[in-house]
């Protein structure tokens, strides 16, 4: 039967983009052309209001008080029907399909089959089953989509909205998505939430997960060391709130010099001292401290000691990098993302020490290849496949980051501190207080340039 286009409304359920216009897709298009030269020809299925209302008391104001039919599915039709100006839609009315919450199955199964139906829809879909009580599995199996599917699709709906756009806009993978709200999930409670946060409605919980983000969108980092950048960030504001220490921002608060009343003896550190302040790492979310006044200069003999205990603290980082080396090695980037670091390389004028004889010795070290001839070492970088060369190529570029890093020079500049985020993001590695000074003074360098 025709139905009058103007006296049916979306199903509440449905996926909105689904029911509005679709300016700029060309199925779009072809969809109000072929209407407005033939019309609709294939019927929707539809529910009469009293039907619906029986069923879903509950969405009387979502359906609001002039639809006569609610559509369970033909969305895209009627939307078509509408901007092609139609007055009639052919439509079978079954309210029978109400029955057994029918008339979400039919929908659920026929926007399944679609292309166009976007992962944050389909999460959706899933939640309602859920809310009616049905376990991921029978979901999975109500619907026959793998219940891992399921499990993903859910995740997503612990996301702020910027995150659920980011992911329709393909700015983020959603398995990258599903990993991060499983480890900082945002928003109510859901019932198929092993362990809710409860905290996680609160706009804290929405400031760190957007952090999170920033670093997996900005800094490439992964979704789980992303989270746990974010995590200790969040214990660390608590350890100081707990002992009563101000975090401030040691740039603002001290001026250049900040760098020069940072504490690193952090167990001589007295957290109760009015002396003391803390701020947090911006690499690591740890809790570091800084001396309101300045630490008092010693007598040569120190500076003499002092000398010494620098020289042993450096060999002990150059061998702690050396040893995380070895993990970020075997973790190597996208190939898109290898280029980048060859460019980065280049700028910093690091390349030359990743392809030196010494570079290419520690790359053979990493790779756990001692043994083999350094000719022939070489020789298999070229002779290898693609996925051999990427190997032996980023081995190289980590090993001329730790030659830059273990130089003589008496600052670090942008390549060690990419270097350090690097073996920090892909290796797990925390940087020795050593380390930490130099990776401050680098940062103070950076910011008086620019």
């Amino acid at each position: 039967m025709q139905v009058p286009v103007l006296q049916t409304v979306p199903h509440p359920f449905n996926d909105p983009e689904r029911s509005e216009p679709q300016v700029g897709d060309p199925k779009w298009d072809e969809l109000v052309n072929g209407a407005k030269a033939n019309g609709i020809k294939v019927p929707g299925l539809l529910v009469t209001r009293k039907g619906f209302l029986a069923k879903r008391p509950d969405l009387a104001n979502a359906i609001g008080d002039d639809a006569e039919y609610v559509v369970i599915y033909g969305h895209r039709r009627r939307a078509a029907a509408i901007a092609a100006g139609l007055a009639t839609i052919p439509a079978v009315i079954d309210d029978a399909v109400m029955d057994d919450h029918g008339d979400l199955d039919a929908m659920t199964l026929e926007n399944l089959g679609r292309q166009d139906l976007s992962e944050i829809a389909e999460a959706q879909m899933f939640a309602r089953y859920s809310e009616l009580g049905l376990s991921q599995r029978a979901i999975a199996e109500k619907l026959g989509v793998d219940q891992a599917t399921v499990s993903r699709r859910l995740s997503l709906l612990l996301l702020v909205p910027e995150i659920q756009a980011a992911i329709a806009a393909d700015a983020i993978r959603s398995a990258e998505g599903a990993a991060l709200a499983g480890a900082l999930p945002y928003g109510p409670a859901r019932s198929w939430q092993k362990k809710a946060d409860p905290a996680q409605g609160t706009d804290a919980r929405r400031s760190e997960q957007l952090a999170a983000f920033a670093l997996i969108a900005d800094r490439g980092m992964s979704p789980t060391r992303a989270a746990e950048r974010v995590l200790t960030e969040r214990k660390s504001r608590e350890q100081a709130l707990a002992a009563g220490l101000e975090i401030v921002d040691p740039c603002e608060r001290f001026g250049d010099s900040f760098h020069e009343h940072r504490l690193f003896e952090v167990s001589d550190v007295n957290l109760a001292s009015a002396n003391v302040v803390g701020a947090i790492d911006p690499s690591q979310g740890t809790l570091v401290f800084y001396a309101v006044d300045k630490p008092a200069g010693g007598t040569e003999d120190a500076s003499e000691s002092a000398a010494r205990l620098a020289a042993e603290a450096r060999a002990a980082a150059q061998k702690a990098r050396r040893e995380a080396g070895k993990k970020l090695v075997a973790s190597v980037p996208s190939r898109e993302k290898l280029v980048t670091h060859f460019i980065d390389q280049y700028a910093y004028g690091v390349s030359a020490l990743a392809t030196s004889a010494e570079g290419w010795r520690l790359a053979q070290a990493y790779l756990g290849q001692e043994g083999l001839d350094a000719t022939e070492f070489r020789m298999s970088a070229q002779n290898g496949d693609e996925k051999r060369r990427g190997e032996i190529a980023w081995a190289c570029a980590v090993a001329g980051y730790e030659l830059a890093a273990s130089s003589d020079s008496e600052e670090w500049g942008p390549s060690d501190l990419t270097y350090l985020d690097l073996l920090s993001e892909r290796a797990g590695y925390k940087p020795t207080a050593w380390e930490e000074a130099r990776l401050d003074a680098a940062r103070r360098a950076l910011r008086v340039a620019d």
